[in-house]
């Protein structure tokens, strides 16, 4: 996957930033700044930070997908990828001003989810539910909730249960929403 370099340099910095403080605090001047970068080019790829931070979700998504060989590797990336960086995910989790922050993150999930029911492996229980339900924007939304939940309520354990138990309980999710239309 080839990426324009002031594009990566704008996600670097987000994450950087990320790692110490709320995404609520950060402005897109401490993204510039830590990008090294002028604000007229945060602005000639981004509307907005909240759009920098969807690409930065959906790129590091998309990494962890195609590193993934089965539908269990990319669970299992993609928890070890919260654990790996929790400070990250805390800081985009914790409530801030704006209470949308959740939907935001939410319509993000949910978006990625109707991507893969459209151009994912055909062989994955996500793909085959998304495919076959009456509902699959209901569906992807449902789904997106219950990861974006079990993240907040992993936060909120400190991450101290086992990413094992993490993982073993996102195969479950995938497998009860992979029959809940039969």
């Amino acid at each position: 996957m080839k990426m324009n370099r002031t594009v990566r340099d704008f996600e670097r910095a987000l994450t950087a930033l990320l790692e110490e403080q709320q995404f609520e605090k950060i402005t897109v001047n401490e993204i510039c700044e830590e990008a090294l970068l002028h604000r007229s080019s945060f602005y000639r790829y981004f509307r907005d930070k909240y759009d920098l931070l969807e690409q930065t979700i959906k790129h590091r998504l998309n990494i962890l997908v195609e590193k993934s060989e089965t539908e269990d590797d990319l669970i299992e990336a993609v928890v070890d990828s919260v654990a790996t960086h929790n400070g990250f995910y805390k800081n985009l989790t914790r409530s801030g001003s704006r209470d949308s922050l959740y939907t935001e993150v939410l319509r993000i999930y949910s978006e990625i989810l109707m991507d893969i029911k459209e151009n994912g492996p055909k062989n994955t229980v996500i793909y085959k539910a998304l495919n076959t339900t009456k509902q699959p924007k209901l569906l992807a939304y449902s789904l997106g909730g219950a990861i974006i939940g079990t993240f907040y309520w992993w936060q909120n354990q400190n991450f101290d249960v086992p990413k094992g138990e993490v993982v073993s309980f996102f195969k479950e999710i995938v497998d009860m929403y992979s029959k809940a239309d039969k």
